[in-house]
């Protein structure tokens, strides 16, 4: 119950009592109702006050809600956008004053249209789905095609609002409507403009790239042409200092290595001054930590956008090149390699100053384009200058190879010659020298061949356990039996062996050629001292001699092909310069060195070789063999050269061994298959067969595996002995076959005695 009716029943009960009283004339309850009633009256007009104040501010609040609800619609009618009111169906039952003009109709004749009458066909079916989905979607703006009465259609953009009554149901729909073609055509519009101008600034760029490219095209084409134009490279890098500056530096320098420094080849610099005061630069030490010198030794450019103080200070070798450089202005640093794929040449300076322009990114494609091309250039140009060398020292070691060759080669003829009608004294003379000449050609042949087998990988070694003091002895006697009016020689040798692994013939011709190198230059006068000792953990073998002695310029190539060093002043030639480039190869083939000295021209030389030295006894042993007669064999010798043939033939039967010969492979094989011999000597390079070829077919015939075969051959690849071993041979010779070395062979093949 209301408070209004609690008062109201207060009242009338206070009425009621009063009456009854009255009645019974009690006064004094009379009076107690009385003042009951004047409070339930108090009460009343009290609420009756307040239902009156309720009542003037719900009537305020109503005004206002009207002024707002006018005032909104009145927004709603004098709006840009149009704004709709339809039913649930879409029928239009109110629009303000902009979707009328939007929809060319009157806003008496619009309304009871249904709205779908003004969307464009090919978007009905987009509005009816809204139409039905209003109470479902809340946002959101749908663009359609709106189709005025007279009039062309445009975009709208459409939203919609679903309303509900008080039962909760949808009651209308309120419609947003904006013509969004004029903004987008303003859009549109402003995109053209904007398009415009990103066309205009590209078209600018690109003319500028365009016009830089051609330049930089044109600079790349003159650089490369004065480069080719001429290979005496610093007349041409000097021309090419007035190309760079200053159209593309203020200032320009170029420092090329030459014997591991740096030399300022070609300068330029737009300040006369400037030019003037760095003509006489210093470059930096490559080794320093200045910024040409790190691009040197690392190949990577240096970007400097900006040069502050103290990068000034490091650039500066000298409190003078600081001055000059503050003189000049330079702000801006470019720093690249001279570099190709083969070697570093320099580096390129490239400096802008006076003219206020910076370097940057874009600008280190030419500058690297232009350090490369005259790294190209230095190639080249170093590589020709070694062309002509090489031809130079081939025209030279032709005529040596010529000379030494013609010295043996007219003994020998001249000595067969006089062979024929000297006295028996004279006879032994004249084999003393053929014997000496034939061994001195067959030395320049394996010196020749040994070069290029070392320096190709060619050479194999047949490593076994040395007593280097044998090898030593050996080496000492041959060349004691080579000659007359050889200085004196003497041999030192430590007590207790002097063991390494390695090839025994190989190690002695490494000794051979430095006594034979000593000979040649010490007078007959003088001494030669060849000793063999160990010294910690190395064998090591000395050979010092009295003689001419070796400049200190010349030491450091000693031991490089085709060197030779001052002769004597009875020699007229000193050789071919291959013995000492082969021993440094063997010795370092068996894991060990060689070492050249002299105090000086006049005063001597010494040669010192270290070779690791063995303790292991596991190891096969070397041991010098005495030369002993062969046991009679049976040989066959398939050699296509009618006269090495002949001379072979009669030396193996001068030994006591019968002996065949072939001129070819089948004559080979048929000759072995009808009679198998104890030895085929058999030349690899045969006109008709393959060698191999023949060791396989006579190993592959019955009674072939008792066949000693053993190749012949002017190849001394280890590919070749291989492949020769694989097809069947037992042994493997190089041409010229010294006779110690056939003998021993045939000794190894046993003797059937058929």
């Amino acid at each position: 119950m209301t408070q209004r009716s609690e008062h109201a029943e207060e009242l009338r009960s206070s009425v009621e009592r009063v009456c009854r009283l009255v009645a019974t004339e009690n006064l004094e309850m009379l009076g107690l109702e009385r003042r009951r009633l004047e409070q339930a009256l108090a009460g009343l007009t009290a609420e009756r006050n307040g239902l009156r104040a309720e009542r003037d501010e719900a009537r305020s609040e109503t005004r206002r809600a009207e002024l707002n609800l006018t005032a909104a619609r009145q927004v709603l009618d004098d709006g840009p956008d149009g704004f709709i009111v339809t039913d649930k169906a879409g029928v239009i039952l109110q629009a303000n004053r902009a979707a009328t003009q939007m929809l060319g109709v009157s806003s008496r004749f619009l309304v009871r249209k249904p709205l779908a009458l003004f969307i464009d066909e090919a978007d009905v079916r987009t509005f009816r789905w809204l139409v039905n989905n209003a109470h479902v979607w809340k946002q959101g703006e749908w663009p359609v095609r709106v189709r005025p009465r007279d009039g062309t259609s445009f975009m709208a953009g459409l939203t919609v609002t679903a309303f509900t009554g008080g039962d909760g149901k949808t009651s209308d729909l309120r419609w947003f409507l904006r013509d969004i073609g004029t903004r987008q055509r303003a859009e549109e519009l402003a995109a053209a403009h904007e398009f415009t101008r990103q066309m205009l600034e590209s078209e600018q760029a690109a003319r500028a790239a365009a016009e830089a490219a051609r330049r930089a095209s044109e600079l790349q084409g003159e650089v490369g042409g004065l480069l080719a134009a001429s290979l005496d490279y610093p007349s041409a890098l000097s021309r090419i200092a007035p190309l760079i500056v200053p159209e593309t530096a203020d200032v320009f320098l170029i420092d090329v290595l030459v014997d591991r420094s740096l030399e300022q080849t070609a300068m330029a610099c737009v300040d006369a001054l400037g030019a003037e005061r760095l003509a006489t630069r210093e470059p930096p030490d490559p080794a320093s930590d200045h910024p040409i010198a790190q691009v040197v030794r690392t190949g990577d450019a240096l970007l400097v956008p900006e040069v502050s103080g103290p990068w000034l200070a490091r650039w500066a070798v000298s409190p003078a090149a600081g001055e000059v450089w503050r003189q000049i202005g330079l702000a801006s640093v470019v720093v690249v390699p001279i570099q190709s794929h083969r070697q570093t040449h320099g580096a390129l300076t490239f400096g802008f100053g006076p003219s206020g322009r910076r370097y940057g990114d874009a600008d280190m494609r030419l500058l690297r384009d232009i350090a490369l091309r005259i790294a190209f250039a230095l190639d080249t140009a170093r590589l020709f200058r070694a062309l002509e060398a090489e031809q130079r020292h081939r025209d030279e070691f032709l005529a040596m190879l010529a000379h030494e060759l013609r010295n043996p080669l007219g003994a020998v003829t001249n000595g067969l010659e006089a062979l024929e009608r000297a006295s028996p004294s004279d006879r032994a003379l004249l084999l003393q020298i053929l014997n000496r000449q034939s061994r001195h050609l067959a030395r320049l042949l394996n010196d020749l061949l040994d070069v290029s087998g070392v320096r190709f990988g060619r050479l194999t070694l047949q490593q076994k356990r040395l007593d280097l003091r044998d090898l030593a002895r050996q080496s000492l006697d041959v060349l004691r039996t080579a000659g007359k009016n050889q200085p004196t020689i003497t041999l030192r040798v430590d007590a207790e062996p002097v063991t390494v692994v390695g090839d025994a013939d190989r190690l002695m011709q490494v000794i051979a050629n430095l006594l034979d190198n000593a000979v040649k230059y010490t007078p007959g006068d003088g001494s030669i001292e060849l000793s063999v000792e160990a010294e910690g953990r190395d064998a090591v073998v000395r050979v010092r001699d009295s003689g001419v002695g070796i400049a200190r310029e010349f030491l450091p190539r000693i031991f490089d092909v085709f060197s030779r060093g001052r002769a004597l002043p009875e020699q007229s030639r000193p050789g071919l310069g291959l013995g000492l480039s082969v021993v440094r190869e063997l010795v370092v083939k068996h894991g060990g060195s060689v070492e050249a000295g002299s105090p000086g021209p006049g005063r001597g030389s010494e040669f010192v070789i270290r070779l690791p030295l063995q303790d292991d006894q596991k190891l096969p042993a070397f041991s010098a063999t005495v030369s002993t007669p062969v046991a009679e064999r049976s040989i066959l010798i398939v050699e296509d050269h009618a006269d090495a043939a002949e001379v072979l033939r009669m030396a193996l039967e001068l030994n006591g061994h019968r002996v065949r010969t072939a001129s070819n492979g089948r004559q080979g094989i048929e000759q072995a298959l009808a009679e198998p011999p104890d030895v085929a000597l058999v030349d690899l390079g045969l006109p008709d067969i393959d060698g191999c070829e023949v060791g396989r077919t006579v190993r592959d015939q019955p009674g072939g595996d008792g066949v000693y075969l053993v190749a012949l051959t002017g190849h001394s690849g280890a590919a070749d002995r291989d492949r020769a071993m694989r097809s069947g041979f037992d042994a493997y010779l190089i041409k010229p076959v010294a006779p110690d070395a056939l003998r021993d062979v045939i000794a190894q093949a046993p003797a059937h005695h058929r």
